[in-house]
């Protein structure tokens, strides 16, 4: 299904992109990577309300997408590999659309991970 979409770009959805919304964030941060988007004007531009894009706005800055100063948010990838990814994945957005939304789409969501996590066995040190 997803043979277009290369295995990095696969891993970051699967570790860091949990929904539509995230993805095309990310996608307009990095295109207009010169300014600061307030919630209000990502929400706008992506068809979310203000309250969801706060969210999603802010969840990319934790996973390193994104820098926040003042409740304005820019593109600053933590790292030169992820700004790689992420221009992998507008690629592969932009080609293989379909593939990349079934991606994120097929992952179980945030709550069932967290119940899974519960239940996962950890080696104590």
């Amino acid at each position: 299904m997803a043979d277009g979409v290369p295995d990095n770009v696969k891993r970051l959805i699967a570790e860091a992109i949990d929904s539509v919304p995230e993805l095309e964030a990310v996608l307009l941060l990095r295109e207009h990577s010169d300014r600061t988007w307030t919630a209000e004007q990502a929400g706008e531009r992506l068809y979310v309300s203000k309250p969801v894009a706060a969210h999603v706005l802010s969840v990319l800055a934790e996973r390193g997408f994104a820098s926040e100063s003042h409740g304005a948010y820019r593109y600053a990838p933590s790292s030169g590999d992820i700004a790689l990814v992420v221009d992998q994945l507008a690629t592969a957005y932009s080609r293989h659309l379909i593939e990349v939304t079934h991606l994120i789409h097929a992952k179980p969501s945030a709550s069932v991970r967290r119940f899974a996590e519960a239940f996962r066995l950890r080696k104590d040190k």
